[in-house]
């Protein structure tokens, strides 16, 4: 059995061409529910977790991945890439939070990436002509009695198009990006394992200092046919949530990751593939997060799928998502202007309509730390500080901050104002001084803004609305409405 030091998370993300796939599912109630913790990879409770780095170094660690992650979002999407000097001590497409996930059965213990701008969910298996490196065992489909390859008729594999081959009657898929990374294997269906938050963190919390074994309980039921594209699961309100024949990537051939021991992801996107379009309305085709504050060193996220994931109340605001055709794992949402205290910046309007192709656009995604504006939206974000604030900025930011205050105390945010992000439906996104700012030294804060990456051959528009931005905010994706719903909550209660 694997200690929780040997277990390994993943990070990969997929963009695939939209393909409407309907898949049904048995359960026993019109709608099922379930949830599991969602632990920051810097997280004390995560199995990476360094106790030795220094607040400083977190942060600058992760607004660091945060630009290494955008350049991967963009050569997903346009085949462009570009690595700059500050980027190259970070691997490609590095993500931020994890869960933890039984595979097979017997279920073996894996800490994946729960994204939200993938589709496929992904892991290593044997045989591995060439594989990277990682912590945990690569995955064997031989020592698991649920484990089935998919064939080229599956209604899975069709949703692949192009992406997909036959090799034999199995369904093969290949994904490579501009940034060199690559995975090739066959889909398949397994059984994953979601252990409820409340398993996930009484093993973990132990393991904090005494690193014990641990793994999720799961029992076996019917197996999925071969060609199965319809995920069965149940519900063990004590462990979790098993889900039979889900469609998952088994990689044989991969590149590009694995720095840190990875392994796969949990696809949370809106592409056919993903966890959610594959269990469809058997969750009312949503899901819900809420992250707490990263300066809640014990605090811990949540992930919810189906009714648990319906937020209301007075206090919610919604707005549509925009689903492209070109990218249909990505969350496009239509921002319309942005407010600094009470002045709004006046930002023309269609500034941030995404084009059809996929290639401008603002996306929400909680892998990515920073939020990344265009240029001249955030010089005009600055200009709005400079007649608020009283504190001075700081000559050569460290970087990849652009601004950065010199503050007599940076635990304590004060003299900065609001900052309300404007979205269409009147859905406004009021983001607090602590949500704005990383406390990088005791007498410094710099902004968790920054502007769009710009190469010397070529540009695009891809915008983020970062996941320090989104703290202690209850974010639901109503996939079947096509609506993103938000409100205020301390996550750390939830």
């Amino acid at each position: 059995m694997a200690t929780l030091r040997d277990l390994c998370f993943c990070v990969l993300v997929l963009s695939l061409p939209l393909f409407s796939l309907s898949i049904p599912l048995s359960h026993s109630s019109p709608s099922s529910t379930f949830k599991v913790a969602l632990i920051h990879r810097d997280s004390p409770y995560s199995p990476i977790h360094d106790p030795s780095a220094s607040p400083s170094d977190i942060f600058r660690l992760s607004a660091q991945r945060s630009l290494s992650r955008h350049r991967h979002l963009r050569s997903v999407l346009t085949g462009k890439s570009s690595l700059s000097k500050l980027e190259s001590e970070v691997v490609a497409g590095p993500s931020e939070y994890l869960i933890r996930v039984g595979i097979g059965t017997p279920a073996e213990p894996y800490w994946l990436i729960a994204d939200t701008v993938s589709d496929l969910t992904w892991t290593q298996c044997l045989p591995c002509s060439n594989c990277f490196e990682q912590k945990a065992p690569i995955f064997d489909p031989k020592s698991s009695s649920t484990y089935r390859s998919l064939d080229c008729s599956s209604t899975l594999c069709q949703a692949l198009k192009s992406d997909n081959k036959c090799g034999g009657s199995s369904c093969l898929y290949d994904y490579g990006y501009a940034d060199d990374s690559r995975s090739r294997g066959i889909l398949s269906t397994e059984t994953f394992t979601f252990e409820t938050a409340k398993s996930t963190l009484s093993s973990l919390q132990p393991s904090i200092g005494s690193n014990p074994s641990s793994s999720p309980t799961t029992s076996t039921r019917t197996d999925p046919t071969k060609t199965s594209t319809s995920a069965t699961f149940s519900t063990d309100g004590g462990t979790g949530t098993e889900i039979n024949g889900l469609g998952f990537g088994c990689g044989s051939s991969n590149r590009g990751f694995g720095a840190n021991g990875e392994a796969g992801l949990v696809g949370l996107g809106g592409g056919p593939l993903s966890l959610i379009s594959q269990l469809g309305s058997s969750i009312s085709n949503k899901f819900s997060y809420c992250l707490p504050s990263r300066l809640d060193k014990n605090a811990t996220g949540v992930l919810n799928f189906g009714e648990n994931a319906d937020i209301s109340g007075p206090n919610v605001s919604s707005t549509p998502i925009i689903y492209l055709e070109e990218s249909p794992a990505f969350y496009f949402l239509n921002l319309t202007d942005i407010s600094v205290g009470e002045k709004r910046l006046g930002i023309p309007p269609g500034t941030f309509v995404p084009f059809p192709s996929g290639t401008y656009g603002f996306v929400i995604d909680s892998g990515t730390s920073l939020t990344i504006l265009p240029t001249d939206v955030l010089q005009s974000l600055l200009d709005e500080f400079k007649d608020i604030t009283k504190y001075p900025t700081i000559p050569n930011p460290p970087g990849p901050f652009v601004t950065c205050y010199k503050v007599p105390d940076s635990s304590k945010i004060t003299g900065f104002p609001d900052i309300t992000f404007h979205f269409s439906g009147n859905a406004d996104w009021k983001v607090g001084a602590s949500n704005v700012f990383y406390p990088l030294h005791e007498d410094l804060l710099c902004l968790s803004i920054v502007s769009q990456i710009e190469d010397a051959d070529s540009y695009d528009g891809l915008y983020v609305f970062g996941n320090w931005l989104q703290q202690n905010t209850v974010v639901e994706y109503d996939l079947g409405k096509k609506i993103l719903s938000f409100a205020p909550a301390d996550c750390s209660r939830l």
